[in-house]
């Protein structure tokens, strides 16, 4: 048996409460800076773990303030 390990690009809406945007998105940085990921199990019961970076985080998309839609 080999084990294969994958670069894989992932989408993920999160949700942050901060005071401020600034403040929100120091928090994801922080947070994601090779954050230990859990995405549940394979088939055989063996879970599915994984690191987790953001690629660009100034470039990440503020869709909602307060849950109302940016446009």
């Amino acid at each position: 048996m080999h084990e294969y390990l994958f670069d894989v690009k992932l989408f993920a809406a999160v949700r942050v409460k901060a005071a401020s945007e600034k403040e929100a998105r120091a928090m994801l940085r922080k947070a994601f800076d090779c954050a230990d990921c859990n995405a549940g199990a394979w088939p055989n019961g063996d879970p599915i773990t994984f690191e987790a970076s953001q690629d660009d985080p100034d470039e990440d998309t503020l869709v909602e303030i307060d849950g109302e839609n940016i446009e």
